[in-house]
């Protein structure tokens, strides 16, 4: 039973699907929305925007990949960032030819053989052996030839454009001096091999749009450009990453978390021994887990479960309260990939068409088989709107109390870290502040009251933080 809590989470966490329903519906304008477990995140570092630098923690925070967790809720899938995963994905990614597309090529190619060689070896003389991953065969060359020369044009360029131009090498402002007769020489393969055009041009088009978004998510450029942004930390370290807007101004979700609107969660909890307890929420059956799952810190040394305080205790009453429901918009739209500039780094129709790919059909497909289950609820999902809210005031009732038990602590005591569900509140530090404590004979309780943080932090706002209620996702393989 040691730091098992699963059980403990569900209940929580279905408890909190009910009680948050109405608040978050209001907040988020959405029907579907699932709790979210951000023991893989920790509180949102809501405060993203300073004087036009995105905060890094908000972005690492995004950073995720989702999934739903066996119980229901969502977590984070595997740790893996999602700018990593969407990079591997983009390179596991071609333009995959059905066996009647692959011949008319071949055909084509082996029609116009003697400019199709003639542009290879204007290209290796120019610029040395292509390399081996793209020399299997001739029309492999000639492809690899193509990207290049495609790539001296502005982001963008596609094959179809090109051979359509009446003044084609004006496309090509960055064509390397000396490359007139490879252009000339590759214009006249295109002319002769004009029967297997619609097949050419997807091929570069989508194979273009697969590696471009990928170059849109690394490597990451030494100065800021179009598809991404400045960003720093709460040190003051400074970095580039990929595009990133959130749809509400940090004004806007201050006042929502200083809002009225909220919920509350009750919770009773009873000592089975020295390692387990039992809890019941919101008057639920009782299930059983580790006895830590709540924990309260005090300094370096001073630590805490609900039982540590007085060993009468038993039974603790613990209540959440929630205020300041609100949302926290990603828009992902903003971070699209564009095909007429070449920038942006979201991509979700390649994903849909590689993931859910018939080999019947010419279209992106993966080249290697991925591990994910992209399907709508599967595990590759992105954060696509989050609701928060100000971070709870925890009252707790410790049943069967001595008061002086209560005393020797909570006299010396002001400040506390609380961690809920392996999740430190406020980031872990000492930012939870315990009232007076309230001890009455007749009923033999004590109860205590600690208040969170302020919604912003003074003196460095990025810190600032919420409690992630839930969120919905977009799931980009899916049908």
């Amino acid at each position: 039973m040691t730091q098992d809590i699963a059980q403990i989470k569900k209940a929580y966490y279905d408890s909190l699907a009910k009680k948050a329903d109405g608040p978050v519906q209001k907040a988020l304008n959405i029907q579907n929305w699932s709790p979210v477990d951000s023991a893989g995140m920790g509180d949102l570092f809501w405060y993203w925007n300073n004087a036009a630098i995105f905060n890094t923690d908000t972005w690492n925070q995004f950073n995720n990949v989702m999934q739903y967790n066996p119980d229901g809720y969502l977590q984070t899938t595997d740790g893996t960032a999602l700018n990593t995963a969407l990079f591997n994905l983009y390179l596991a990614m071609a333009y995959e030819l059905t066996a009647a597309d692959q011949a008319a090529l071949n055909k084509a190619n082996t029609n116009a053989a003697g400019i199709l060689n003639t542009v290879v070896g204007d290209y290796t003389s120019m610029f040395g052996a292509i390399p081996a991953a793209n020399s299997g065969t001739a029309g492999a060359k000639l492809l690899y030839v193509t990207e290049q020369i495609m790539s001296w044009g502005d982001q963008g360029l596609t094959l179809a454009t090109f051979r359509t131009s009446t003044n084609p090498t004006s496309l090509l402002p960055n064509a390397p001096l000396g490359s007139a007769k490879l252009i000339s020489d590759f214009m006249t393969y295109l002319s002769q091999t004009d029967a297997a055009a619609s097949v050419q041009n997807a091929v570069n088009s989508y194979n273009g749009q697969i590696k471009q978004s990928a170059k849109n998510l690394s490597p990451t450029p030494a100065q800021v450009k179009k598809g991404w942004m400045s960003a720093a930390d709460v040190t003051g370290a400074t970095s580039i990453l990929p595009y990133l807007d959130i749809a509400e101004a940090t004004s806007t979700i201050q006042n929502g978390l200083n809002g009225s609107q909220g919920f509350d969660i009750a919770m009773s909890v009873t000592k089975v021994d020295q390692s387990t307890s039992k809890v019941s929420v919101e008057g639920g059956a009782g299930v059983s887990g580790w006895i830590d799952w709540f924990h309260i810190g005090a300094g370096a040394s001073a630590s805490y479960n609900a039982f540590s305080f007085d060993s009468n205790v038993t039974q603790v009453d613990i209540s959440l309260s929630f205020k300041g429901v609100t949302k926290f918009t990603p828009q992902l739209s903003a971070s699209a990939y564009d095909i007429g500039t070449g920038t942006g780094w979201w991509n979700p129709s390649l994903i849909k068409a590689a993931a859910n790919h018939d080999p019947n059909v010419s279209g992106v497909g993966f080249t290697t088989p991925q591990n994910y289950n992209f399907a709508e609820n599967g595990d590759f999902g992105v954060l696509d709107v989050l609701a928060i809210c100000d971070l709870p005031t925890i009252t707790m009732v410790f049943h069967n109390a001595d008061e002086q038990s209560f005393q020797s602590h909570f006299s010396q005591e002001s400040h506390w870290s609380v961690s809920f569900l392996g999740i430190p509140l406020g980031g872990g530090s000492q930012s939870y502040e315990s009232s007076v404590y309230k001890y009455d004979k007749t009923a033999g309780t004590v109860t205590v009251t600690m208040t969170p943080p302020p919604a912003v932090i003074p003196g460095n706002i990025m810190t600032s933080q919420a409690y992630v209620i839930g969120a919905d996702c977009a799931w980009p393989g899916a049908k």
